[in-house]
């Protein structure tokens, strides 16, 4: 679609400068941490790093384990599925927690992967 000479965006210009929703920077040792992490082949949701962070996380609260995810998805994923075992126990093996369940999500994302989580 060509918004630049649709009708319905008439008068409105495009930014001449991108506009950042969140400037990709690094300061201090996080571009240190990222090079490490490149050369070590451990640019991953596992490894040295991650381990470091839950156990740094785990001892600031006060509790004895701690989970770093990718992306708040995922954590809702294991939020939803884990309060989903605590009010109706293990599954059966191949089935959700969930299935047969109503689940209500306001995400788009998260709801498809609570659909893949159910299914």
């Amino acid at each position: 679609m060509d918004f630049l000479n649709d009708p319905r965006f008439k008068g409105i210009k495009p930014f001449e400068n991108k506009l950042w929703l969140s400037s990709p920077t690094m300061h201090g040792d996080e571009q240190k941490w990222v090079d490490e992490a490149i050369q070590t082949n451990w640019v991953s949701t596992v490894g040295p790093n991650i381990n470091e962070v839950e156990k740094a996380v785990a001892e600031y609260i006060g509790i004895e384990h701690a989970v770093a995810l990718s992306c708040g998805t995922a954590a809702l994923h294991l939020a939803v599925k884990l309060a989903g075992e605590k009010l109706y126990g293990q599954p059966r093996v191949g089935h959700g927690t969930l299935e047969g369940r109503r689940v209500l999500l306001i995400f788009d994302r998260s709801v498809r992967k609570m659909r893949l989580l159910i299914a």
